[in-house]
C-alpha cells in the first residue's frame, strides 16, 4: 500500500536551518559603536591640527631657509657682500618683521639698503603661521663674499632666528647661522629667550 502522507523534509546538509539566520544590531551594540567612533575623533582632530601646522611652519621655513643657501651662494660666486633684510612690499628693507616678507641683494656699498646701483636678487611674501624673531638678524642679515655670516660688527660672525607658532614656547626652534654662514635648524634650548613667541 502506497504512502499517501507528505514527503518528509530533507534531512542532514539538505536541512534548512533557522538558528543560522542573520540578526541585525541591537540598540546596545549601536550606541556601543557610535561611542567607540567619537572617541577616536575627539583622539584624532587634534592630532591632524598639530601635523597640519607642523607641515606649514616646515613650509615656511623651508622658504627662509633656501633664500639663506641661495643668498649665501650668490655672495661667494659674484665675490660681493650680499644683503637679506625684511620686506612688506618686496622693494626696500623696511622697518617691519621677518614674517611679513623679505628681500635680497647685492649691497654694492655696504650700507645695507637697497640703492640704484644694487641689484635685487630675489623676494619673498609674507607667510601667515610662523613668527620669527632674532636679535641678531633684527633688521639684516648679511653674507660676505666668503659664504662668511656678519652681524653688526666684524668680530660678530654669528646669530639665530628663533621660528614659533600659535602653540607657545615648547614647539621653538632656532635657526642658527655660525660663521661659516650654513643654516642650522635645531630645537630652540632657550624657550624663554624671547617672550613674544609665547603668545605669537
Amino acid at each position: 500500500m502506497l504512502d499517501s502522507s507528505p514527503a518528509s523534509a530533507g534531512t542532514g546538509d539538505d536541512a534548512v536551518s533557522h538558528d543560522n539566520a542573520q540578526r541585525g544590531f541591537t540598540l546596545a551594540e549601536i550606541m556601543a559603536t557610535l561611542a567607540i567612533a567619537a572617541v577616536t575623533a575627539t583622539m584624532a582632530v587634534p592630532m591632524m591640527n598639530q601635523l597640519v601646522t607642523d607641515n606649514q611652519r616646515t613650509t615656511e621655513t623651508n622658504a627662509l631657509i633656501s633664500t639663506l643657501h641661495a643668498a649665501r651662494s650668490e655672495a661667494i660666486v659674484r665675490n660681493e657682500q650680499v644683503t637679506i633684510c625684511p620686506s612688506n612690499d618686496a622693494e626696500q628693507c623696511t622697518d617691519s618683521q621677518w614674517q611679513n616678507g623679505w628681500i635680497f641683494f647685492v649691497d654694492t656699498d655696504h650700507d645695507r639698503h637697497i640703492d640704484a646701483n644694487d641689484k635685487v636678487l630675489g623676494t619673498a611674501n609674507g607667510i601667515s603661521h610662523t613668527t620669527i624673531l632674532s636679535e641678531d638678524f633684527e633688521q639684516f642679515l648679511v653674507f660676505r663674499p666668503n659664504g662668511q655670516i656678519m652681524v653688526d660688527t666684524t668680530i660678530e660672525n654669528s646669530g639665530e632666528m628663533l621660528l614659533c607658532d600659535h602653540r607657545g614656547a615648547e614647539f621653538n626652534q632656532s635657526l642658527v647661522l655660525l660663521v661659516g654662514g650654513k643654516p642650522q635648524l635645531t630645537v630652540d634650548k632657550h624657550p624663554d629667550a624671547y617672550t613674544a613667541c609665547q603668545s605669537a
